[in-house]
């Protein structure tokens, strides 16, 4: 099941208005993406407690980092996020740890509305002692 997940999440980057983004950090990089919730099949959904409604969006994060020769390995890491609308009302998100094998992803669901710029400030340390890898990105998302 876990692996039904993974590769839907997988698939709706490629499909999904606001495709998958990448930032650099030295070694590791954050990579992030928002969707639907209304993509994910109604038993993943609620499998890992997730609302399906056009009124709902998913925040997807992961940290990897680079080993020589090989494809980036997946890391741990402690993931913070908030999203603000234009008027200023600012959300901190609650998110999901999902694990298979080696992969690591850290998802939470936002509220939005149609027609709607949203906000996010997205924050990833290794530990609680590591300097925050940090990104700020907007998504001007719909309901219909």
């Amino acid at each position: 099941m876990m692996r039904l997940f993974l590769i839907v999440v997988s698939l709706l980057a490629g499909v999904t208005q606001a495709s998958e983004q990448v930032t650099r950090f030295g070694q590791y990089q954050l990579h992030y993406n928002t969707f639907e919730s209304t993509f994910l099949q109604p038993n993943i959904a609620s499998q890992y407690g997730f609302v399906r409604s056009k009124g709902t969006g998913l925040l997807n994060v992961a940290v990897t980092k680079d080993v020589a020769g090989e494809t980036p390995a997946p890391q741990a890491a402690i993931v913070t996020a908030t999203v603000t609308n234009l008027i200023g009302q600012r959300v901190k998100l609650e998110f999901t740890t999902i694990e298979e094998g080696n992969a690591i992803y850290y998802i939470a669901p936002f509220t939005k509305t149609n027609d709607e710029i949203l906000k996010f400030s997205v924050s990833a340390k290794l530990n609680a002692d590591a300097t925050p890898m940090q990104v700020e990105f907007q998504r001007h998302v719909y309901t219909d």
